[in-house]
């Protein structure tokens, strides 16, 4: 019986791919839905061509290299975590002091790393150097303002082959660990492999508890769910979503110059990042207290502008002492706000702001 589930299952999952597929040559449900949901926040670009993954995508295969850093959590790993070892340049810490531990033995760590290698065997830096070898990951507030300089590699993008599925679609794959095996023959992926892998290491990062008691915490692998649930973690659905504007195509490493910088309202907002799996799914969390901003940048090479959604940080007192950023600012826990940029695709939800009249 179970078998015969799982074709069933196989068979309804192939023909709601296929029409999803189809579908994306006309404004699919999904983008009705955020238009109907969100009438004041345009679906943003890098969201849109993931509904529609035949669109001119720069595929994996096309980037120039993985994206450097990854900004979605602060979780330290721990000792001799189960399912394999990290990468050596996988570095992932938690802004929770490291003497608050989850039952488990090795299930508490969290993979979202910062990875402050940069690309060709560079170092990444905390801004403020001269060195054009060097991109910034981490940085000061003080940085955010018009004339400060900073060094960006912006890697191309590289979305999961599928997009997001229309929700029919994800809804009816399951996302669970037991069910991984099944979902692997699902999907045309083999066991063992470096991709199986990563989609082990997605559904268990996504399967932890927050890390503190009343924080935001999702993984969404439909536009539907991922406007609800940013919603639902915000307290209305008066929200709007702030992305980077970056070349699809990435930018080489080179000196940026702040041209301008707008603030965006709120004091706290959700972060949702992509996640390795064969079709989008956004790992979300809240960013606690924090200012964004939208800052337009102008490189030195070719004088080609970018703005870039940045979040700083503004309480990090709860954030492990091994914090790479801490090591990379000379700073602790505290101390000044530390900000950083969000990557090509990854979104920040924030609330509208209704402004009194002058």
């Amino acid at each position: 019986m179970a078998r015969f589930a799982a074709v069933l299952l196989a068979a309804a999952v192939a023909a709601l791919l296929a029409a999803g597929r189809l579908a994306h040559a006309a404004p699919s449900t999904a983008e009705v839905f955020w238009r109907a949901v969100l009438p004041g926040s345009a679906v943003p670009d890098a969201v849109l061509r993931l509904l529609r993954p035949d669109s001119n995508f720069v595929t994996k295969d096309e980037a120039e290299d993985a994206p450097p850093f990854n900004y979605q959590n602060y979780k330290a790993p721990s000792n001799g975590a189960a399912g394999g070892g990290a990468r050596d340049d996988d570095f992932g810490y938690d802004y929770k002091a490291p003497s608050i531990g989850a039952a488990g033995g090795g299930g508490d760590r969290e993979p979202f790393g910062y990875d402050y290698k940069a690309p060709g065997g560079h170092h990444h830096h905390a801004g403020g150097g001269a060195a054009a070898t060097k991109t910034t990951v981490f940085f000061h507030e003080e940085s955010v303002r018009a004339g400060a300089r900073l060094h960006f590699h912006f890697p191309a993008a590289a979305p999961a082959a599928l997009g997001l599925l229309p929700r029919d679609v994800a809804d009816a794959i399951p996302f669970a660990t037991p069910s991984l095996p099944s979902v692997l023959a699902l999907l045309g992926v083999a066991p063992g492999s470096a991709q199986a892998a990563a989609m082990a290491e997605t559904l268990r990062t996504c399967e932890l508890p927050p890390l503190a008691t009343g924080e935001a915490k999702f993984c969404a692998a439909s536009l539907e769910a991922l406007v609800e649930h940013a919603a639902a973690a915000l307290g209305t659905r008066d929200v709007r979503a702030v992305t980077s504007t970056l070349p699809r195509a990435g930018a080489p490493l080179q000196a940026y110059t702040v041209r301008a910088v707008r603030r965006v309202d709120g004091a706290s907002f959700v972060a949702c990042h992509d996640e390795p799996y064969p079709y989008t799914v956004y790992r979300c969390h809240g960013t606690g207290p924090a200012r964004a901003y939208m800052v337009e940048m102008e490189g030195a090479r070719g004088g080609a502008v970018v703005t870039v959604a940045t979040v700083c940080h503004t309480d990090t007192s709860l954030w492990n002492p091994e914090h790479v950023s801490f090591k990379l600012l000379g700073t602790k826990p505290g101390g000044a706000p530390i900000c950083h940029l969000m990557p090509y695709g990854h979104i920040i939800w924030a609330k509208n702001v209704k402004r009194s009249p002058a």
